[in-house]
């Protein structure tokens, strides 16, 4: 057991110093939590939502990543929307708290356009306890390595996104961390030196998508793509096809240039829950068998109604709403 742990964190390690940059949270079924990429989308579909996700990733690994993600979002008028989103990573001996708070407003372009403008005003909360790490010592035994050193640190952020939805097409463009900031930062105490595991950098994230309603009214196909981009990394590429029946049940797949694959099925029920699950797999030798991931999706849905609406409501509607 701590053979493997020590081996996933000189992996981790690995994979931070050659992603450089490519730590933000990812998600199989992004297009259910899209606030989380842009702020602009809060209040955007004229709903009261709350939607939570859990993410075990790379599930044959001892003390692999799991992610948990909540976001809500609200309509505040007609043209403002506000939100919160919460992402906690943890792998091994690390912690990663991060919360925003969303702002959106709207703006009418066209007779069938809009235009959401999105801020984003968040922190993030970074922890490792290395005091839980042992190494091993002289005659096989484990010990403490004093070169290793807790570390507890937040960092503020702020984030910037565009929505422009027409008809039945959106394109999206944001920048949610802006601010670059140092991931884990050690201090000299005198023996040792500074030292610098990782540097967070602005991740830009595009993403686009379109409903095509078939001859059957009852089903409708909507392809899209999230793409995320760094400097000094690789553009992460995730393409989407997903098929609706009904607007409550729904079946997708996902393609992604890592090489990862997945399947994602949603179930609408009682008008504002839904519960979707997806499976993501990779052909990669190293990846394709303990390193598989599973996401479980909840979410309460209720239309938006303003005060304006609810004056010119009868009792009934009221009391049925």
């Amino acid at each position: 057991m701590r053979n493997i742990k020590i081996l996933t964190l000189i992996f981790a390690i690995f994979i931070a110093i050659q992603g450089w940059g490519q730590q933000e949270t990812s998600i199989t079924n992004y297009w259910s939590h899209m606030n989380l990429f842009n702020p602009a989308y809060v209040g955007s579909d004229n709903m009261v939502s709350f939607k939570s996700t859990l993410r075990n990733q790379w599930s044959g690994i001892s003390e692999s990543p799991v992610t948990q993600m909540f976001s809500y979002s609200k309509p505040f008028s007609d043209k403002v929307g506000l939100g919160l989103s919460i992402v906690n990573d943890k792998v091994f001996v690390e912690n990663s708290t991060y919360i925003g708070i969303d702002f959106s407003y709207k703006l009418q372009v066209s007779e069938k356009s809009l235009l959401y403008f999105g801020l984003k005003a968040a922190g993030n909360f970074y922890s490792v306890n290395a005091s839980s790490v042992y190494t091993i010592g002289a005659g096989g035994v484990n010990t403490f390595d004093p070169s290793l050193f807790n570390i507890d640190q937040f960092d503020p952020n702020i984030g910037l996104g565009f929505l422009y939805k027409r008809s039945e097409w959106f394109v999206s463009l944001s920048i949610p961390r802006m601010l670059s900031t140092e991931r884990a930062a050690v201090e000299s105490n005198g023996v040792g030196i500074a030292t610098t595991v990782g540097t967070s950098k602005p991740h830009m994230y595009v993403s686009s998508g379109y409903k095509f309603n078939l001859k059957n009214p009852k089903w409708a196909l909507v392809p899209s793509f999230l793409l995320r981009t760094v400097k000094d990394a690789p553009v992460a590429f995730d393409s989407n096809l997903l098929v609706s029946y009904n607007d409550r049940m729904d079946l997708s797949f996902t393609y992604g240039n890592s090489k990862t694959y997945a399947l994602t099925f949603g179930l609408e029920f009682s008008d504002k829950y839904k519960i979707g699950y997806s499976y993501e797999t990779s052909s990669r030798s190293l990846l394709s068998t303990e390193w598989n991931s599973s996401e479980l999706f909840l979410s309460y849905s209720i239309p938006y109604v303003s005060k304006k609406d609810k004056l010119q409501m009868t009792d009934d509607e009221i009391l049925e709403d």
